[in-house]
């Protein structure tokens, strides 16, 4: 084979190895690297002159990689641009049509398709909170700082396609870095597809007659055979809380000073996660100090949680920076396409926007609560609420409403001082709310016996999507024991 000059050229493979790609990626990076530190000791290069500086370099490393008898994927091509503008790989993600939402979390990046929703997508590169930082601050909008930690940027992101055609997308960005997130910057970037004229020519209604989203994908619950000892919780209770965290509803653990609630909420949410791929649910943990460690992460900002985000508050200092509150975290945890929150302890304002997120669609979530009794839970919820805006310009019936929507079941534990730690009750919350009692009507599943420990009431679980044939739970496991 020879080209026009009448050199001699290897026949062009297709059959090549990674390392091999790898090599002529690194030394196409560096080209890439040395050509824009060049140009650059000149003038400030636009987003624009760095895309043709890439696409130039691409074209002459392809030419050099066909007289070794390699063709270079096109992909490189978004790839070299990515590094070359400092996004590096989330360039070539935001240029996909099916990615929705890309998160990094730790040094690690997730991305949500329609199809899969979460998934790994690998590690982030070094420096690219500092890139995306740089780009917030350059389009007039506050980046988030150790004083300002949490932070929300809108920016317009025109994404090189393969083709060489370039598409307008809007990048909305979710920042939480140091000390608001402890171990390290938590990023999430939801993309919006911008409709050209020729996709409003052939988007249509009737597109919406031949397509549609398809299923979110979620396991079958099958109940675990968990052993029957002298514990708190009985097989059938486990079971039931178990299926209720798997299939999307929202927990309350209730108790007093010392009870156990963390410990307890900690232990059914990292088995409910077990049902999941890893990383397939995103979880926000929201405390004062981080207590609720989930899948088995060692605490390593460098390591890969599994698409949990753990956030702490920050508490007012007189002279010093703002005060970082659980409202602030929550609110930014769902601008970051979350399955569920979890908040160490409902103190106030921030109990009211988790049971609002709960309630439109945000499952998988649990927060504990101070209370004396399982009825006691209303009335407490109903006074740390109250701290809200929203809430404390509501009527007692349309917060109860909106509790029995969001609240799927409330679990009361007490440090008994003749029997220990108990599970003194289990209910489940009515998704109706009396007009005339104008509180949740709580329906006890599990209740604390002295001598007979925690039995069935007799009771089964009512609500709809919970019920045990939707849990794939047996009728037999809440009838009562007589």
């Amino acid at each position: 084979m020879f080209d026009i000059t009448g050199k001699t050229l290897k026949p062009i493979t297709e059959a090549r190895s990674s390392d091999e790609m790898e090599r002529w990626w690194n030394v196409l990076a560096e080209e890439g690297r040395a050509r824009k530190a060049t140009e650059s000791r000149q003038r400030s290069l636009t987003s624009t002159e760095i895309e043709a500086l890439a696409r130039q370099v691409y074209e002459e490393m392809s030419n050099r990689a066909v007289e070794a008898g390699i063709s270079l994927p096109k992909e490189f091509v978004l790839r070299l641009i990515g590094e070359l503008s400092g996004m590096g790989p989330l360039l070539e993600l935001i240029a996909r049509t099916d990615i929705e939402d890309i998160a990094i979390n730790l040094g690690h990046i997730y991305v949500y398709t329609t199809s899969n929703g979460w998934e790994h997508a690998g590690a982030a590169p070094d420096g690219i909170g500092d890139a995306l930082r740089v780009m917030i601050d350059r389009a007039g909008q506050r980046a988030p700082t150790p004083d300002y930690p949490v932070t929300d940027a809108m920016l317009q992101v025109m994404a090189p396609l393969v083709d060489g055609s370039v598409r307008r997308k809007g990048v909305r960005i979710n920042y939480v870095m140091p000390p608001a997130s402890p171990y390290g910057d938590t990023i999430t970037l939801r993309v919006s597809n911008y409709r050209t004229a020729t996709d409003l020519q052939n988007g249509s209604l009737a597109l919406l007659c031949q397509t549609r989203l398809p299923p979110v994908p979620r396991p079958r619950f099958d109940p675990r055979n968990f052993p029957r000892g002298e514990g708190i919780l009985t097989p059938e209770a486990a079971n039931y809380l178990l299926g209720v965290m798997v299939h999307g509803g929202t927990l309350v653990i209730a108790g007093t000073t010392g009870s156990g609630k963390t410990f307890v909420g900690q232990r059914i949410l990292q088995e409910m996660l077990d049902y999941y791929p890893r990383g397939a649910i995103r979880l926000f943990i929201v405390e004062d100090s981080n207590e609720i460690i989930l899948n088995g992460w060692n605490g390593d900002g460098k390591s890969d949680t599994g698409n949990i985000v753990y956030t702490v508050t920050r508490p007012e200092i007189r002279g010093g920076p703002p005060p970082v509150t659980m409202y602030d975290l929550i609110r930014a945890a769902l601008r970051s396409r979350p399955h569920g929150v979890v908040i160490g302890e409902a103190r106030g304002a921030e109990a009211w926007e988790l049971v609002r997120a709960a309630a439109t669609g945000h499952g998988h979530s649990a927060f504990t609560i101070h209370a004396t009794s399982a009825e006691h839970v209303w009335p407490r919820f109903l006074q740390v609420v109250q701290s809200h805006p929203d809430a404390a310009r509501m009527s007692e019936v349309q917060i109860a409403q909106s509790f029995a929507e969001a609240v799927t079941a409330a679990v009361y534990i007490e440090r008994n001082h003749q029997f220990g730690q108990i599970v003194r009750e289990i209910v489940e919350v009515s998704p109706i709310v009396e007009r005339t009692a104008g509180r949740p009507s709580f329906s006890p599943l599990f209740r604390f016996e002295p001598g007979r420990g925690l039995v069935s009431t007799g009771n089964r679980p009512m609500r709809p999507g919970f019920r045990a044939s939707d849990l794939n739970l047996s009728e037999s496991m809440f009838k009562g024991v007589s």
